[in-house]
């Protein structure tokens, strides 16, 4: 059977972050913890769960984060792809021509909005 928790220190050393940063995400309920022994534990399922929805926070080895939002794109490659600003990009959500949500505090575009995309008027708008 597997580890089901690993301590803050554990989890402080997998994002190579400072102790402080580390117990701040636990204050700030990002993932479940236990006290077993007196001691605090981060449960290894909630801790990966809150890892695969953000972005922010690296693993020093190991996957990328926001795994699970992976059928989105931030706006910066949404321009490049587009081949347009980024301050367009956010012109295109406003008016409904492509589709975003907010995670983590970052816009991210749904990937299958492109193709409605293409019938945007080009930046600087027609002649």
């Amino acid at each position: 059977m597997g580890k089901t928790s690993i301590s803050v220190p554990e989890m402080q050393r997998l994002l190579g972050m400072k102790k402080v940063e580390a117990y701040w995400l636990v204050k700030q309920k990002r993932f479940q913890t236990v006290l077993v022994g007196g001691k605090m534990r981060v449960l290894l399922d909630s801790f990966e769960d809150w890892y695969n929805c953000q972005f922010h926070y690296k693993k020093v080895d190991g996957p990328p984060p926001g795994q699970r939002w992976d059928h989105t794109v931030g706006v910066q490659e949404a321009a490049e792809r587009l081949g347009i600003h980024p301050g367009t990009v956010y012109t295109y959500i406003k008016r409904g021509q492509l589709q975003a949500v907010k995670v983590d505090n970052q816009t991210r575009i749904y990937k299958d909005s492109f193709p409605t995309a293409a019938q945007v008027e080009p930046e600087g708008g027609t002649a």
